[in-house]
């Protein structure tokens, strides 16, 4: 069964009222990763490239998404959160269920995407990102150049390298344009190619 996403699920949510659940000032630049918090994830990359961010960008703030399938790392993300001083830039929701509509409120409270994984088949929340209307960095690793283009639809970051992941959303942040034009680009792709609705239809057919 081919990968998609309900276009129609993402399309909506309220971000202020995830802002507001979650303490998250309304003048603060969220940047969003959903995934299960795992070494494969690699979300203490991403907190190493936002430590690299905020002095220029000191309005960033990074939402950490999924639920806990690794308690050892999670421990040691929480750590190095801590080493750099990242407390007040980072919050860390421990999972909430596919159809929970706080999920939804997550993306539309977002100003930007990141997945930065070390090992990735293929990134269906990329997908959900890009239904939400949202600008994508993601790691240039497993399936997910089969599907993604870089400067197109979505921002390649070297896989296990922070400098240059935190190049990207550094990039993201200085050009506003183009974090629209990777939106629209992210969100015409997602609802042409991968609607549930046009994947039965080839599946049909």
């Amino acid at each position: 069964l081919p990968n998609g996403v309900d276009c129609a699920f993402f399309a909506n949510g309220d971000g202020a009222a995830f802002r507001a659940a979650y303490g998250i000032p309304p003048d603060r630049h969220i940047v969003l990763c959903v995934s299960r918090i795992d070494y494969q994830k690699n979300q203490i990359g991403l907190v190493e490239a936002i430590a690299g961010v905020v002095s220029r960008h000191p309005e960033v703030h990074l939402v950490l998404l999924g639920p806990v399938t690794v308690a050892s790392y999670h421990q040691r993300l929480l750590a190095r959160v801590r080493e750099l001083g990242l407390e007040p830039q980072v919050t860390l929701v421990p999972g909430l269920r596919s159809d929970d509509p706080m999920l939804r409120n997550a993306f539309h409270a977002a100003d930007a995407f990141c997945l930065p994984s070390l090992h990735e088949p293929f990134g269906i929340v990329i997908l959900e990102a890009w239904a939400a209307g949202l600008p994508v960095i993601a790691s240039r690793v497993g399936g997910i150049p089969s599907f993604t283009c870089d400067g197109e639809d979505v921002l390649h970051a070297d896989p296990g390298d922070s400098d240059h992941l935190g190049r990207r959303l550094i990039e993201l942040l200085d050009h506003p344009e183009l974090a629209t034009r990777l939106a629209a680009a992210g969100h015409e792709k997602a609802r042409r190619d991968y609607d549930w609705s046009t994947i039965s239809k080839r599946l049909l057919a």
